[in-house]
């Protein structure tokens, strides 16, 4: 099969088998048509995540832009496969779900400034393989993170996602009594291997020297009015308020554990130009390094968060 991009062409925009030949069509004068995208979806475990299909993500309508709102807050993972968009127009999607922000210090490869490049060299190896959440150590942390797939290892480098609503839900009852109203100390406590890129050397010695930032371990997500637990790993969430002890430390250890039983979770095998968008905040994440000497190169789009991580109390 020969796939062929056609920047102009006499026809509406769409997809179309000619023969063997997939002409997918973008014309830019075409887009104000407003030719309906038959969008659908499909679960990717009970819990978490939804694979979206019957949509180009450079040319989402008006409708289908408020049902992704709304599947992103219910499914918290979405994926989108057989994407070939610019990073401009990746930038342009992501302002569906929120507002973008330059994360890198210097904007790479020619790109807006807001589309940051995680990249792994050949053979450089990637030391970020933990579950976490990115930047619980802010006042506000990103609501929303987005990578796209550029260059993918031939085999591995797959990404975990887990939901800590779900988390939360699965919990015993006397737990959950016993950790509502409990707080959480959280400082970027160790450099990590894209720290370099998003601070200056000054602001990530001050970030050392400030004392942790307090939020809830058990938050309340505005937009469905479910719990979730706000844990991290622990060089981002270091202990409990007021439980800077074995015992707060042994229950912090077990609640960041329990949010990545399988049953919260699914492991998603990326390809060649798939979009993933997740609810940074509640959800944790988790990189596979298992590529070595290969390459792998995301662009990633992170959106404000507007809001401080709240109990309601």
């Amino acid at each position: 099969m020969v796939k062929q991009k056609i920047n102009t062409c006499a026809c509406y925009f769409g997809k179309f088998w000619v023969g063997e030949v997939l002409l997918r069509c973008k014309v830019l004068g075409n887009r104000g048509l407003n030719m309906k995208q038959k969008m659908s979806y499909k679960s990717i475990t009970p819990s978490i995540g939804a694979e979206v299909s019957g949509l180009d993500c450079s040319t989402v309508d008006a409708d289908n832009k408020i049902k992704l709102q709304e599947l992103l807050v219910s499914r918290k993972v979405l994926v989108f496969r057989d994407q070939m968009i610019s990073p401009l127009e990746f930038l342009d999607f992501m302002k569906i779900f929120g507002s973008p922000y330059a994360e890198d210090l210097k904007p790479q490869d020619g790109n807006p400034a807001e589309v940051g490049v995680i990249k792994i060299k050949p053979n450089e190896r990637q030391i970020i393989n933990f579950w976490h959440m990115d930047y619980s150590f802010l006042e506000k942390p990103a609501a929303v993170l987005s990578l796209y797939a550029e260059k993918i290892p031939p085999c591995g480098g797959d990404t975990l996602f887990t939901n800590l609503e779900a988390a939360y839900d699965g919990l015993e009852d006397n737990v959950k009594h016993d950790i509502d109203s409990l707080w959480a100390n959280h400082k970027l406590s160790v450099e990590t291997q894209n720290a370099k890129n998003r601070w200056s050397r000054e602001e990530l010695e001050k970030m050392d020297a400030d004392p942790p930032l307090k939020h809830p371990l058990v938050c309340i997500n505005p937009d469905n009015n479910k719990k979730y637990l706000f844990v991290n790993v622990p060089i981002f969430c270091g202990s409990i308020v007021g439980m800077e002890n074995e015992e707060g430390d042994k229950l912090l250890s077990s609640l960041y554990h329990h949010a990545q039983r399988p049953e919260y979770s699914f492991r998603l095998t990326w390809s060649k130009g798939t979009i993933v968008v997740w609810e940074n905040i509640h959800c944790l994440h988790y990189p596979v390094s298992d590529y070595f000497p290969h390459e792998r190169k995301m662009l990633r789009v992170a959106l404000k968060g507007e809001r401080k991580p709240s109990n309601g109390f």
